[in-house]
């Protein structure tokens, strides 16, 4: 795909220049959506109030970035040097989210402002011009508490079932799972990653084909649907006792 750095027509962009069938899921960089939306913004033109001053002295981090932060982001939980991890709609997000790779010096891309409405979006502009019924999932990268390295994690899908619900199934022994689902929307992503990348690959967008059909229906997953209550978080409780 083409760089960009402005708006444009991202379902015109899938539809020229791939070919498309029944069922493929499009796994699309969140930053891709985000710039096709017109959600980059100058750091010249960001005011800086009091509490973004204050975050900017305790992390280290360019007072501009912290004030955006802080407009982005639902509450500050905390942070490091470089880092200031928030949460937004229910997930933990590193500087909620705001990215300032492959974009020009001096601007950052936002995310999506509501990325389950832009995948349903996309998913029908890119029905109605090539025919095809496809899904859609908006991608991030994340790192994860423990782990080396950055693994995807999806921020919204539409046209398919982004948590398989696993309970009251049994594994090989016969014990019934009693909390177990499946994080399929995170699976995808993470697998595209490996065609994405975090540099300079130049590919926001990744098919995929052959997903098991009962996994493809009409369903919409926005952010907060992937999150966990923090009383039910293993991590979040365990930190807090």
């Amino acid at each position: 795909m083409p760089r960009a750095s402005s708006k444009f027509d991202l379902p015109e962009m899938i539809t020229s220049r791939t070919s498309l069938r029944d069922g493929d899921v499009l796994v699309i960089s969140s930053k891709y959506v985000a710039i096709s939306e017109g959600r980059t913004i100058s750091l010249a033109r960001i005011r800086v109030g009091d509490e973004a001053l204050e975050l900017s002295k305790k992390y280290r981090i360019d007072r501009r970035l912290c004030e955006l932060i802080v407009r982005e982001s639902d509450s500050i939980v905390g942070g490091v040097p470089g880092f200031i991890l928030t949460m937004r709609d229910g997930l933990l997000t590193p500087n909620a989210g705001i990215d300032k790779s492959n974009i020009e010096h001096g601007r950052v891309v936002l995310y999506p402002r509501r990325p389950a409405e832009s995948a349903t979006e996309v998913r029908e502009a890119v029905r109605f011009r090539s025919g095809a019924r496809v899904a859609v999932v908006v991608s991030d990268s994340r790192l994860m508490p423990t782990r080396r390295g950055t693994v995807g994690v999806a921020l919204a899908s539409a046209g398919l079932e982004g948590i398989a619900d696993l309970r009251g199934k049994r594994d090989l022994f016969g014990n019934a799972l009693k909390v177990t689902t499946q994080a399929i929307a995170d699976d995808l992503c993470s697998a595209s990653q490996l065609l994405m990348g975090e540099s300079d690959e130049a590919t926001p967008i990744v098919v995929v084909r052959g997903l098991r059909k009962e996994l493809l229906r009409e369903a919409v997953y926005e952010t907060k649907r992937f999150a966990i209550p923090e009383d039910e978080c293993v991590y979040i409780r365990s930190w807090k006792n």
